[in-house]
Order: C-alpha cells, then sequence, then structure tokens
C-alpha cells in the first residue's frame, strides 16, 4: 500500500511502482484519453498533466505537482520568466507585462507572467531563425566570392 506523509505526498511502494511502469508499457504511449470509473472522459488539460507525469512514475523519478497563486510578486516572476528582477522591472516600466502596485511593491498576475512567457520564448524563435537565415545569407555570398 501506498505511503502517505502528508495529505499531499504519496509515496509509490516498489509492488506499486512496478504495477504502474506496467500499466504505462500497455498504454504503447497513446495517453489521451482518461476516464472516471463512471466513464467520464477528464478535460483535456487535466489529461495532459497526468500523461506529463506517466513517463516519471514508470521511471520512478519525483513529481510535484501545484498550482500557482493568483498574484505573484516580482522576484517570483522573474525566477518564471529565467531572467533577472532588474530585467523583469524594465520590462514592467515599458509596458511590455501588466502589473500593479499593492504598496510600494509591484504585483503580477500569475496568468499575465505565464503569457509573457511564452511570448519571450515565441520572440527567442523568431531570432533565431533571423540569425539562421543571415548565417545561410553570409555562407551564400562566401561560395560566389
Amino acid at each position: 500500500m501506498s505511503i502517505t506523509i502528508s495529505e499531499r505526498t504519496i509515496l509509490l511502494t516498489s509492488e506499486e511502482q512496478r504495477s504502474a511502469a506496467a500499466f504505462i508499457d500497455a498504454l504503447g504511449g497513446d495517453a489521451s484519453e482518461f476516464q472516471t470509473s463512471t466513464g467520464r472522459v477528464l478535460p483535456p488539460e487535466l489529461n495532459a498533466v497526468i500523461a506529463t507525469m506517466l513517463p516519471s512514475i514508470k521511471e520512478n523519478l519525483p513529481i510535484s505537482v501545484s498550482t500557482l497563486p493568483r498574484e505573484v510578486t516580482t522576484t517570483t516572476a522573474a525566477s518564471m520568466l529565467g531572467i533577472t528582477r532588474p530585467t523583469l522591472m524594465k520590462h514592467i516600466r515599458h509596458g511590455r507585462i501588466p502589473a500593479h502596485k499593492v504598496g510600494s511593491h509591484h504585483r503580477l498576475l500569475s496568468a499575465d507572467v505565464v503569457t509573457f512567457r511564452e511570448k519571450l520564448q515565441e520572440e527567442k524563435q523568431r531570432e533565431i531563425f533571423k540569425l539562421m537565415g543571415l548565417e545561410d545569407e553570409l555562407e551564400k555570398q562566401e561560395s560566389r566570392s
């Protein structure tokens, strides 16, 4: 039987882990629609969470599932974005990411931080493709010479 450390921490026994790994192998890599015992299909978002955890369960790796608070501090937001707090403050001052003040401190909505992170990733990808295009152009010019 699973060992419950706290209300939200569960450790699988070796037998349970092996059983879970066998089940995951039997899925054949397709875990697109989990259902409840009454046959109701889980929402796609919850299916995605479970499907993402399955490889870690199979490999007996630790898993942590948590939710984001509605609002985060600038320090937390910077960490979520993988940038420094001063860089985040520059983005806030330039209006690139919405923020509001609580007293003298800025707060950001978690949803805005996640959206901004996606935007930053898209910008990085565009810049990489630009650089790749420039590299191709330079190679063409060098081959003509």
